[in-house]
């Protein structure tokens, strides 16, 4: 069982439900950092992204695997658009819920399922089930950001918690390779980590930025020095 990742999403639960308390009707109806998204729209995202890995847990205890979004992104797009312009009492109420849903399946999860169990996510599909936690991680911390509440007390880039910048640096470096034009090789120094030269082509490309900035670029957020090269899509 991925006890760390599983604490550090716990966590990460915790403050975006603060956060997202903090939030009224017209906060709700106004732009996140996701371009044509409004928070409300983020925050039904979050709650609804919680029972598609509730649903992924619930199969692996049966033995069975099923996709995230059984309707593809159809489904997806639908159910965010549908809880996007609701109040914000019950934007709350419902990300609320579909959190402890989420974390009661992960309590009610056996170490056997914990161990061969499998979801079939909409962006790389087969996927472990601690892989799965610390992707939903992924949803909690970023997401928290893209609401932009920080005139509400709420989290900028720099604030991301220490355990979760190392997990996804870990995460985002090993598949970068996939994510690169064949002819480059990247060296990330950033100094506050160890460098790391990922790719295998002849033309080497030096990422010189702390880590935190690097992950901006890498998850997407920033599109970084002009002489980095384009990345294929963040998964």
């Amino acid at each position: 069982m991925p006890l760390d990742i599983l604490l550090g999403c716990a966590r990460s639960h915790a403050r975006l439900l603060e956060a997202v308390a903090r939030v009224d009707d017209l906060t709700a109806r106004r732009p996140s950092l996701l371009p044509g998204w409004t928070v409300g729209h983020l925050v039904t995202h979050l709650a609804r992204n919680a029972d598609s890995h509730t649903s992924m847990f619930e199969a692996a205890a049966e033995g069975r695997t099923v996709a995230q979004y059984p309707g593809g992104l159809t489904q997806r797009d639908g159910g965010i658009e549908a809880g996007a312009h609701q109040p914000a009492d019950l934007l709350l109420a419902d990300l609320g819920a579909a959190v402890a849903r989420l974390e009661r399946a992960w309590d009610g999860t056996h170490v056997d399922v914990w161990r061969g169990g499998l979801g079939l996510t909409a962006a790389r599909g087969a996927t472990s089930l601690s892989d799965l936690v610390f992707l939903r991680w992924r949803e909690a911390e970023i997401h928290l950001v893209d609401l932009a509440l920080t005139d509400r007390g709420g989290p900028e880039w720099d604030d991301l918690s220490p355990a979760y910048v190392a997990a996804e640096w870990a995460w985002s470096t090993r598949l970068l390779p996939e994510r690169l034009p064949a002819e480059v090789t990247v060296l990330l120094t950033p100094g506050d980590r160890p460098s790391r030269a990922v790719g295998r082509g002849s033309r080497v490309v030096r990422v010189d930025v702390p880590t935190l900035p690097a992950l901006r670029w890498l998850t997407g957020r920033d599109v970084g020095d002009p002489a980095w090269p384009q990345l294929g899509p963040w998964t």
